[in-house]
């Protein structure tokens, strides 16, 4: 295996990564990723191009990315997907390959960017839902 497989690989196994397929709830979450110094331009054209990818996966909700205006080059993708099976399969296309496996090159970032997100209710303030995670 090439580096580049090695990290798409690792990337994949990571715990930031895993789902219980099975999980109806919709699966929100974001990532924070910084450009590799002076490849902003690069990394932004290669966030461009997954956005417009993702957006027609059909279990995509939305998917947005930002810039910080403050950290040019700071990157937030707010991704929400209808549930955790969706997920899944947006893991295993071919777009997201190509951009977990261009990483390395342009961000400084890795899977630990990436944060899956419960919804806080707002009936119930006291109850968080229990997702096997402590």
């Amino acid at each position: 295996m090439t580096g580049t497989e090695d990290f798409l690989t690792a990337s994949l196994d990571h715990d930031n990564l895993k789902v219980d397929a099975e999980d109806p709830d919709p699966r929100p979450m974001i990532a924070v990723l910084d450009a590799r110094p002076g490849l902003a331009d690069s990394f932004r054209a290669r966030i461009v191009e997954l956005v417009r990818e993702v957006r027609r996966e059909p279990g995509c909700v939305t998917f947005t990315a930002y810039e910080a205006r403050d950290v040019p080059g700071r990157f937030y993708l707010y991704e929400v997907y209808t549930d955790a099976a969706a997920f899944d399969a947006h893991l295993r296309t071919e777009h997201v390959h190509r951009f977990i496996s261009a990483i390395p090159e342009l961000s400084t970032g890795g899977p630990e960017s990436l944060v899956q997100l419960d919804e806080l209710p707002i009936d119930q303030p006291h109850h968080r839902p229990s997702r096997g995670r402590t």
